[in-house]
């Protein structure tokens, strides 16, 4: 069986490269490394208008179309039909791994599974519970519950250990916290206008590094201006570095998921900080699948025994469903 990997755009949220390599891992284990082959996102992903792009995914020569991340929301019609209505004149499968919810509601659960439920679904591995729970009795499919393939990173690659200790800070520009640890206990505080940037925390130089480069819709700045703009800034469009950064960080901070979940795989302590507005919504209830309900108060370590046995199942259960 030949499968198209769709997935992509690193250089706009390089947290997708995070569990992207981890899917791609976990797909050529278990289909053949010459099976899989990675597709870049359709640009819908970007541009839901666009209609004139040409359809390389609806051209490829490949028996199941895997998706992942968080899609099973209102847009995934928008993104999806054109390639899922010809995905089933071709005879090809669709599946989900990794996959998320956008508003974790009913509403939006029952909207995709009526989408979802007219075409040929092999599977759907959701990245956690709540997402689970949402579909698990709406789809005509398999539904497992399983995990967000970035705990799949540490198969996939061995980055690069940096010769110092450092703190990663991960954050928009204007949610960058004041983080002190006073008797054991974390304290999060707003930094105050003018106030300039914390640059070490327990005598740990801080390391920030920026998950996109810059608002696609600001205007008159140079974008070099955007991306470095506090000293020991880091961006790439390429995931490597920053999982270097993330393995060789005591500590790392972020209101961003992959950030926490590619350091905490590769060994560093983390912690989930709600700051900007899309760190606030369902997306993070992957670290209660993880097992790490305290990660919103103080940085925490993944319990590897735990991950490697929820890992063992999530390869089992994909086995059995690509063997039907």
């Amino acid at each position: 069986m030949k499968v198209g990997y769709i997935g992509g755009s690193w250089s706009t949220n390089i947290g997708n490269a995070f569990y992207n390599l981890g899917a791609l891992w976990l797909l050529k284990k278990v289909y053949g490394d010459e099976n899989v082959s990675f597709v870049p996102d359709p640009p819908q992903v970007y541009w839901d208008s666009l209609n004139n792009d040409y359809g390389l995914i609806s051209k490829l020569e490949v028996d199941l179309l895997v998706i992942s991340g968080p899609i099973l929301g209102g847009n995934l019609k928008t993104i999806y039909k054109t390639i899922f209505d010809n995905a089933e004149k071709n005879g090809q499968s669709i599946a989900f791994i990794s996959a998320g919810s956008v508003l974790y509601t009913e509403e939006e659960a029952n909207l995709v599974s009526d989408f979802l439920n007219q075409y040929n679904i092999s599977f759907v591995f959701t990245r956690d519970s709540e997402t689970y729970k949402l579909y698990k009795d709406k789809l005509n499919t398999v539904v497992f519950d399983g995990l967000c393939t970035s705990m799949f990173l540490n198969d996939a690659i061995s980055p690069i250990k940096l010769r110092s200790e450092h703190s990663v800070f991960n954050f928009s520009y204007f949610h960058d916290p004041e983080i002190v640890r006073t008797s054991g206990v974390w304290t999060v505080g707003k930094r105050r206008m003018f106030q300039p940037v914390q640059t070490s925390l327990l005598g740990f130089p801080i390391v920030r590094i920026k998950s996109s480069p810059y608002f696609p819709n600001v205007k008159f700045f140079k974008s070099t201006k955007l991306v470095y703009s506090r000293e020991n800034m880091y961006y790439s469009d390429l995931p490597y570095g920053y999982l270097s950064i993330l393995k060789s960080a005591k500590y790392v901070f972020s209101d961003r998921v992959h950030t926490c979940a590619a350091g905490l795989i590769f060994g560093s302590k983390c912690m989930y900080i709600k700051g900007g507005k899309r760190s606030k919504d369902g997306r993070n209830s992957v670290f209660s699948r993880l097992g790490l309900k305290d990660i919103y108060n103080k940085p925490v370590s993944l319990d590897f025994d735990y991950i490697k046995i929820e890992k063992q199942k999530m390869e089992a259960k994909l086995i059995s469903v690509a063997s039907l």
